[in-house]
């Protein structure tokens, strides 16, 4: 299914820290004593300054660990409708489980008989639906950065166990990114929204430290634009509505994946596709929402 584009959504998003943010550098504070023991992870950008362009380091939020925690949680849904649908890598559960899966090897067979979380994000034998890019700083906003420091506690004496150590936040950002999902089920579209407004409700945190209240973040939707190869009529189209019996029948994807949408026009873009798009945060919630509704039918019905 992945040699052909039947659908596709490019999502554009911005996360501001709501409290103290910390994404670890696994660089070891030893290298310089001047370090703090727990760095923000950065890499080195090409910024323009004026006319002038300069090479410098950034915080950023690296793509692999927004998209661990989108994954995690969307497996937290799943396993909350049924243990079953979201495997455990590494256990007897796990969907491509060489005892499950036999000798049987082709690419419809894999799909149809991975959970429905690896249908979606993939796993070492199918290509995920969601990509996701790193999150860089907003070019106009410099991050705000400080350094806290803290103990571990050994819990049966009361002493300190290990510390101070000193870790550096950011407490004041903006950054931006993109998420791309490609050939997804109106089902797929809502389970990956239903994750993405629980962080954007501070519901799911992000990074390290959680549980001493770090990591709390705002999410912003700045732009949806969709893609379709066929029209629309005012809905969402999910790769079961445009993708021919045959394949429908290889990978068992349902007749009437569809989801009509208030606020929902495609104009045609080119001789095969036809594009929508939209800018406002509230509406993109809007449709994302009206999606989410439609991810525990799906699933029940793949069973």
């Amino acid at each position: 299914m992945h040699g052909r584009l039947y659908n596709e959504l490019s999502l554009e998003i911005a996360i501001m820290p709501q409290t103290p943010l910390l994404i670890k550098s696994g660089q070891k504070a030893s290298i310089d004593p001047a370090l703090p023991d727990m760095q923000f992870v950065r890499t080195r950008r090409r910024l323009q300054n004026g006319e002038v362009s300069e090479v410098n380091e950034v915080v950023y939020i690296p793509g692999s660990s927004l998209r661990g925690v989108i994954r995690a949680h969307a497996e937290r849904l799943l396993r909350t409708l049924n243990e079953n649908y979201a495997c455990l890598l590494g256990t007897e559960g796990y969907c491509l489980n060489p005892k499950k899966l036999g000798e049987e090897k082709s690419a419809n067979t894999l799909y149809q008989k991975s959970c429905y979380a690896c249908k979606l994000f993939g796993n070492t034998e199918i290509a995920s639906r969601v990509q996701i890019s790193d999150l860089y700083p907003a070019p106009a906003i410099d991050p705000l950065r400080e350094t806290r420091f803290g103990v571990a506690i050994d819990r049966i004496t009361g002493a300190v166990a290990v510390g101070p150590f000193d870790l550096e936040v950011v407490t004041d950002a903006r950054f931006e990114g993109r998420i791309v999902l490609r050939n997804f089920t109106v089902g797929q579209l809502g389970l990956l929204g239903a994750a993405l407004l629980d962080i954007a409700d501070g519901l799911v945190a992000l990074g390290h430290a959680k549980s001493r209240g770090l990591g709390r973040v705002r999410l912003e939707f700045t732009r949806a634009e969709f893609r379709f190869s066929k029209p629309t009529n005012g809905a969402i189209l999910g790769v079961g509505e445009l993708a021919d019996q045959q394949l429908k029948q290889k990978y068992g994807l349902r007749d009437g994946d569809a989801l009509p949408v208030d606020g929902f026009q495609a104009t045609q873009r080119d001789a095969l596709y036809y594009q929508a798009s939209n800018n406002s945060d509230e509406q993109i919630r809007d449709w994302l929402s009206d999606a989410a509704r439609c991810w525990v039918q799906e699933v029940q019905r793949a069973g």
